[in-house]
């Protein structure tokens, strides 16, 4: 699944990639690492505004949430929306035609298990630009208070055979939408059988990827700093270097 990534992004970078203006203050809410559970603030682009970039919950909350115990429990719940049944589960079948919305990324990070040891990886664009994931989103009013609180969850498909290789527990990856791709993700006249073919594995020349710190497993230290991403080298893998080539 996916459940840490990096969206540190530089602003330029977004707005050659999207064409949308990338407000200053959006910029401060940006990550070297970070984990869904802790439930951040992230940038998208949705169906309802393409035009410009707004700050949204990871972990999605569906409208129909009777109360704040409920709402917490579902936007653990919901980190990631599994593309085989986004179209029969309750929580996602009722927004995943017109509640579609991208998320841009730096990167993401799995772990790889070899002989009950867990290795991180960092998995990045090999173009050096962007990923774009594909998200759902949700409205939910917390009825105490009055708070509307948009959120999403990532859309994730069964793996490539990179991500076989790395995440070979669990054997998925977010749905990484091309540039074609993104625009037909979060355009309303987009058909449910043009979404059902978006909803693949992508192919594995776009990824580039590492073994990074241990660190990162740790929750007691703080793994928001731009060295996380360097890559670490384990001679116990194979005694090869594992920078973005099968073996």
């Amino acid at each position: 699944m996916c459940y840490n990534l990096s969206a540190k992004q530089q602003l330029k970078a977004l707005e050659k990639k999207y064409g949308v203006k990338f407000d200053q203050e959006l910029a401060r809410h940006g990550y070297y690492q970070v984990s869904g559970f802790a439930h951040p603030k992230l940038p998208v682009l949705t169906q309802e505004r393409p035009q410009e970039f707004e700050l949204m919950h990871w972990g999605l909350i569906p409208s129909w949430a009777k109360d704040e115990e409920k709402a917490i429990e579902f936007s653990n719940m919901a980190l990631n929306a599994k593309a085989e049944t986004i179209f029969e589960k309750p929580m996602f079948r009722n927004i995943i035609m017109n509640r579609r919305c991208i998320l841009p990324v730096d990167g993401f990070y799995e772990w790889r298990e070899i002989a009950k040891m867990k290795y991180p990886y960092y998995i990045f664009p090999k173009d050096g630009t962007l990923f774009t994931f594909g998200c759902i989103y949700d409205t939910w009013t917390n009825m105490a208070t009055g708070e509307l609180i948009n959120s999403f969850s990532i859309v994730t498909t069964e793996a490539n055979e990179t991500m076989v290789m790395i995440h070979n527990s669990k054997k998925r990856m977010p749905l990484i939408l091309d540039d074609e791709g993104w625009r037909q993700w979060i355009d309303p006249k987009t058909t449910k059988e043009e979404i059902q073919a978006l909803l693949k594995p992508s192919v594995n020349e776009i990824l580039s990827y590492y073994t990074i710190s241990k660190d990162i497993s740790h929750r007691n230290i703080d793994t928001n700093y731009p060295e996380i991403k360097n890559e670490v080298v384990y001679p116990e893998i194979d005694g090869k270097r594992v920078t973005g080539t099968l073996f």
